[in-house]
């Protein structure tokens, strides 16, 4: 057991006692106020006069007897405190004294230091007490018959202990008491004031100690205040923090070139939905310059229903009951047919600043069959696996293990992969890529939305609740030089079509890496990009414009057809 914990363990016990002590004041103090009433009026019963001889004071002052009666009480507890004292002192005398110590010399020591006669038998029980708390250890002999205690060995660090908690509940004792009879301790000790002075002094000395405490708050107030030096270095992190936050001229200049020349050509959709619900909710105020759209009503359409949850990826549309709509363009042509440049002033980059771009390019293929190898490396690679989700699809999947056969590592010595996944292939995903010797550096999601630019709530994808979201896995290899901080690693974007991967990935992608080599792996013809080069068996034939890709492509397959095994 640890000091620390001995000495809680002695302050509940002093507490105990201390709380005892108090019901037997509070209690004496009762009996003795009792009986004073019963004196009083035993004494009036039976003369008046006596009474007035008896308590002169009283009938001249009767706010003076109200503060003498309690008086007595000090008698009544100074046996307390006294057994108190003495505690104190014989563990006091305790931790000093060398073992063996018998109790006659405790005795005879504590009688001079306390200056008052003590008694054996009294040491003896409070060793006897000491050593039940294993604060001491004793030995009892017995010599024509009187009982000596004798003590033989003193735990130094445990005396000391409750000697602490004793001092620090003697304190707190003492302050209680102040706290709940004030006015009594004062009326004990000059009984001849009048109580007006007593409460006057009383609010003194409060109004002292308000002061005092003012200003230990003050002194805390300033020494936990920044002093020059603090508030300089502050300063200096802030402007430090501040030149750090701001874009360097390379960033700009970056940032320049991939701006939209002439402004943006994006038109934003009312949030109000159709012309009647704008013109409904803006009260035929200004008019609304945003696509809206109208709705598509035909002969088995019932507006009752309400709008369809698949809105322009519906299967059905031309049975369909429920309430579709398309986008109403009236209006708009008259805003677009104007000059951009009024718009916003046109500015023609550098010459070595513009983007060049290859013309698309393509293979049909069977990728588990395709050697890679004639392909040459590129700097960004993009691949959306037909993952084997456990799902009813509209097209072929692949296996775990040939995602994992794939020899996408030869196509790139450094360079980023963009692997798009889904469901479980989430974890198949990022083990692919650290089997392929890519280290995940990000990740892209796609939150989908429907045609009125609404979060999908009713996907077709998902086993126990509706995806309205996708991942895309971002893998780096080596250290490519790419341009940083443009984007943002979430695409909000329409759905189209079945594994429709949104078109702002090409942009987000041609951003980083401009004017390089890029491949997408499983693309499908509405896949096809200036600098790509796609490969999939969804394509139309090939389609390949790079010398060195032309001849290897040729002298691996003479007769253009890449869909089967080699040995076939």
């Amino acid at each position: 057991m640890g000091d620390e914990t001995w000495a809680n363990i002695q302050l509940v016990k002093s507490k105990r006692e201390r709380f005892r002590e108090k019901i037997k004041k509070r209690k004496a103090e009762r009996e003795t106020l009792l009986s004073s009433v019963v004196g009083v009026s035993s004494s009036t019963s039976t003369s008046t006069s006596s009474t007035t001889s008896t308590f002169p004071s009283t009938s001249s002052n009767p706010s003076t007897s109200t503060f003498l009666t309690p008086s007595t009480s000090p008698t009544a507890t100074s046996n307390g405190s006294e057994d108190w004292s003495l505690e104190c002192a014989l563990l006091e005398c305790l931790n000093g004294a060398l073992p063996p110590v018998q109790s006659t010399q405790l005795t005879h020591t504590l009688s001079t230091k306390l200056r008052r006669t003590l008694e054996a038998k009294d040491i003896d029980n409070l060793l006897q007490k000491f050593a039940y708390k294993e604060l001491i250890s004793i030995t009892q002999e017995g010599v024509q018959g009187h009982t000596t205690v004798t003590v033989t060995a003193v735990q130094h660090n445990r005396v000391t202990a409750v000697l602490g908690v004793e001092h620090r509940e003697k304190k707190l004792h003492h302050v209680s008491t102040k706290q709940e009879n004030p006015v009594a301790e004062v009326a004990v000790a000059s009984p001849d004031e009048p109580p007006t002075k007593i409460l006057r002094e009383d609010k003194d000395k409060s109004e002292k100690e308000k002061r005092k405490d003012r200003r230990e708050d003050d002194v805390m107030s300033l020494l936990s205040a920044q002093s020059i030096r603090e508030r300089e270095t502050k300063k200096v992190g802030e402007e430090i923090m501040e030149l750090l936050s701001k874009p360097t001229a390379k960033e700009q200049s970056i940032a320049q070139r991939f701006r939209s020349q002439g402004g943006a050509k994006v038109q934003e959709f009312c949030p109000h939905g159709t012309k009647e619900e704008c013109e409904r909710a803006t009260k035929g105020g200004l008019q609304c310059g945003r696509l809206h759209f109208r709705k598509i009503i035909q002969k088995h359409t019932d507006e009752s229903l309400g709008d369809c949850s698949f809105l322009n990826t519906c299967f059905h549309m031309d049975t369909c009951r429920y309430v579709h709509y398309e986008v109403d363009y009236t209006g708009v042509s008259e805003q677009q047919d104007q000059p951009s440049s009024l718009l916003v002033p046109m500015v023609r980059p550098r010459p070595d600043e513009r983007t060049i771009l290859f013309p698309p390019q393509w293979i049909q293929c069977d990728l588990r069959f395709l050697d890679m190898s004639i392909l040459g490396k590129f700097a960004v690679i993009m691949a959306d696996p037909p993952w084997d989700i456990h799902m009813e699809l509209p097209y072929g999947t692949m296996s775990d293990d040939e995602m994992r056969q794939l020899n996408i590592p030869i196509m790139q010595d450094e360079g980023l992969i963009f692997l798009w996944v889904t469901g479980r292939a989430m974890e198949l995903g990022r083990e692919c890529l650290k089997l392929w010797g890519y280290e995940r550096v990000d990740e892209i999601i796609w939150v989908k939305t429907n045609q009125l630019q609404r979060i999908i709530r009713t996907g077709r994808t998902g086993h126990w609740l509706n995806h309205g979201k996708e991942h895309c896995l971002v893998g780096m290899k080596g250290n490519p030089k790419i341009n940083r901080g443009l984007d943002g690693d979430v695409i909000v974007a329409e759905v189209r079509a079945t594994s429709h991967k949104p078109d702002e990935i090409y942009g987000i992608i041609e951003r980083l890496s401009p004017g390089t080599r890029k491949l997408e792996l499983f693309g499908r013809p509405h896949n096809v990009q200036p600098n790509w080069v796609t490969l999939g068996n969804q394509l139309e034939g090939v389609n390949l414009l790079e010398e060195d890709l032309v001849k290897a492509f040729k002298e691996r397959y003479p007769d253009g057809i890449c869909r089967k095994p080699a040995s076939q």
